[in-house]
């Protein structure tokens, strides 16, 4: 359902993803869309902390951390979303709610084993303009939906106990739609272009985790990984039409031709990711690490679709998190034995707007509610807040409720009694 907000400049368009609404956001029109997937809930609640590993959760952004997995694990996240939007006029809230991931975990005698799908970015947004320099009122409109998915296999060996070693390899697809358009005050036809890619693409990573035992149950983790530039290709469709504003029906349209421009089949780009964290703590106790992620999206560019007044930087994040357990071990008290998360980052995002560079910064809070045996319910809260009021920009405070089930099982051990 579209609804249209009363920010000057400004409407919003949920995208569809996962047949669900994934972002309502202006700068969601940058690049690939705005990164939706940064981890499992237990993770997110620290942070997006990849560095810490243990033997029941399924870190499904460090691979190398399946080598240490005990359990088959089923994996799933939701998520509830409020974006406060202002300018330095007007504020309005959008609301969305959608599915993070679905992911099932498996460890063998010999390596571990993980699959599933998640989101990986989505667009939303619309921006209506109003110009009032003519005798006859103009509004120009700019919109745009859809993102990409990633169906993935990871896998992760353990070298020695200490150790191990993961690769994924990720399929990318999905659908990028961008629309301008231009129609007058009082007249019920509007002129629209539309620009549409289909993209698909694999990908892949590489990960390296380290947990080293000390003395009295402590324990140092440290965690690299690596993915390389990653190709999608971008079959492209321009279309320019006709629309009744009040029946929204096309009455005439045109397909561009696109072959003759080389644009109508183009490369787009999955940009270097890098990530280093260390972390220190003290068994099923409390944990505290620290992160760096680099993405180099300095040299991206869509030459089907180029914004105006956009451009791009290497992104940066800092992060820094952990958790505390009261009494893992009580037999008494319920609350003793959740899992406390917090977390904190701030980041440098890959896109320059008029000139300003995007950021953004968050805190998490969460919990890891026991369950029967293993198995646990993570719920936690994350605030973020990023963009600007002036300078033609939007500022965004984003509140969102995440909730995730990790349920263990135990597979491939061969019974010793019938």
């Amino acid at each position: 359902m579209i609804r249209k907000l009363t920010v000057p400049l400004l409407l919003l368009l949920s995208a569809p993803l996962f047949a669900q609404n994934m972002a309502a956001s202006p700068y969601s029109s940058s690049g690939l869309g705005e990164r939706v997937f940064q981890g499992t809930q237990a993770t997110r609640h620290m942070g997006g902390l990849d560095v810490f590993t243990d033997s029941i959760h399924a870190n499904l952004n460090n691979p190398a951390s399946y080598g240490f997995l005990k359990f088959t694990t089923y994996s799933v996240g939701v998520n509830y979303t409020n974006n406060n939007l202002a300018t330095s006029s007007e504020a309005q809230n959008s609301d969305l709610a959608s599915l993070d991931y679905l992911a099932v975990s498996i460890p063998t005698k010999r390596f571990s084993f993980g699959f599933g799908l998640v989101p990986y970015s989505a667009i939303g947004y619309r921006i209506e303009g109003l110009n009032q320099n003519s005798e006859t009122a103009v509004f120009n409109r700019y919109e745009g939906s859809g993102g990409l998915n990633q169906t993935y296999f990871s896998l992760g060996i353990p070298l020695t106990n200490y150790f191990s070693v993961g690769t994924t390899l990720n399929y990318n697809f999905g659908n990028l739609f961008y629309r301008s358009g231009q129609y007058l005050d009082g007249v019920d036809n509007g002129t629209f272009l539309a620009n549409e890619s289909s993209v698909s693409g694999f990908s892949y990573q590489l990960s390296a985790q380290l947990k080293v035992p000390l003395k009295n149950k402590y324990q140092a983790q440290a965690m690299f990984s690596y993915q390389p530039e990653g190709l999608l290709d971008a079959q492209n469709s321009r279309v320019y039409y006709i629309q009744s504003l009040s029946r929204e029906t096309i009455i005439d349209f045109t397909e561009i031709e696109l072959v003759g421009t080389g644009l109508d089949r183009t490369d787009l780009s999955l940009s270097r990711t890098t990530k280093t964290g260390l972390g220190f703590g003290k068994n099923q106790s409390w944990f505290f690490g620290v992160q760096y992620n680099l993405i180099k999206s300095a040299t991206f560019n869509n030459e089907f679709f180029e914004r105006k007044n956009f451009s791009y930087q290497d992104a940066k994040k800092w992060i820094v998190g952990g958790y505390f357990i009261p009494d893992y071990t009580s037999f008494t008290s319920f609350w003793s034995r959740v899992v406390y998360r917090f977390g904190f980052r701030t980041e440098q995002m890959s896109s320059v707007i008029n000139n300003i560079p995007l950021t953004e910064t968050g805190i998490t809070f969460g919990l890891g509610l026991p369950l029967a045996g293993l198995s646990n319910a993570n719920v936690g809260i994350e605030i973020s807040k990023r963009g600007q009021k002036d300078a033609g920009l939007v500022q965004e405070t984003i509140v969102a409720l995440r909730v995730g089930l990790s349920l263990n099982d135990i597979w491939f051990i061969k019974r010793k009694y019938n």
